[in-house]
C-alpha cells in the first residue's frame, strides 16, 4: 500500500521541534515512525540502526517489533550490498519478496512477519554515515514519493543519532 500523502512542512516542523526539546530518542523514533506510516506507507516494521565503524557493525537502536529487539548487532559483512548503498548515501531499495531474499540472510524471519520489501534510508552527517532508517513492508510499495518522504525522514534523525552515547564513543 502506497503513501497517503506527502511529507509536509509542518511535519517536519513538529519533528525538529521535537527533537530539539526531548533529550528522549525513543519519542523521536516513534514521531517519525508515525509519521512515516502516512507518508511511506504502512510499515510492517520500522526500525533504526547506527554504525558501530570500529566494530564494522550495526546495532538497533529502535525497532517497532520486538520480534528485532533494540541492541541487536549485525556485521556489515552480512549485507554488503545494502551497506555499500548506505555508505555512498544512496537508497537502497529491496523492492520485491525475490529482491529481499537475495539481500537478507535473515529473510525467512522477515517473510514470516509479512515484509516482502524494504527501503533503507541512510542517515549522514558532515558526509559521514550515522545509521539508517529501514522500513519494512510489503512487495510493490516503495515508490518514488515514498522514497522522498523516507529520505527526509531519515535526515531528521541525524542530531537524534549524534546524540547517542554510543556514536560518541564510535
Amino acid at each position: 500500500m502506497p503513501a497517503t500523502r506527502d511529507l509536509t512542512r509542518a511535519d517536519i516542523t513538529a519533528l525538529l521541534g521535537l527533537q530539539a526539546e526531548s533529550a528522549a530518542a525513543t519519542a523521536v523514533f516513534d514521531a517519525v515512525g508515525r509519521v512515516a506510516r502516512d507518508t511511506v506507507g504502512p510499515c510492517r516494521m520500522l526500525t533504526v540502526l547506527a554504525y558501530r565503524e570500529v566494530e564494522a557493525q550495526v546495532e538497533r537502536v529502535y525497532s517497532s517489533d520486538l520480534a528485532y529487539p533494540i541492541g541487536g548487532r549485525k556485521p556489515l559483512s552480512l549485507f554488503p550490498v545494502n551497506h555499500a548503498a548506505m555508505a555512498r548515501g544512496d537508497i537502497f531499495l529491496a523492492g520485491t519478496r525475490a529482491d529481499v531474499k537475495a539481500a537478507f540472510a535473515d529473510h525467512a524471519a522477515l517473510f514470516a512477519m509479512g515484509v516482502t520489501a524494504i527501503l533503507n534510508s541512510p542517515i549522514r552527517h558532515a558526509g559521514r554515515r550515522l545509521g539508517t532508517l529501514n522500513l519494512c513492508g510489503e512487495d510493490g510499495q516503495f515508490g518514488p514519493r515514498e522514497i522522498a518522504n523516507a529520505r527526509l525522514l531519515a535526515a531528521i534523525l541525524a542530531p537524534t543519532l549524534l546524540t547517542l552515547p554510543m556514536q560518541l564513543s564510535s
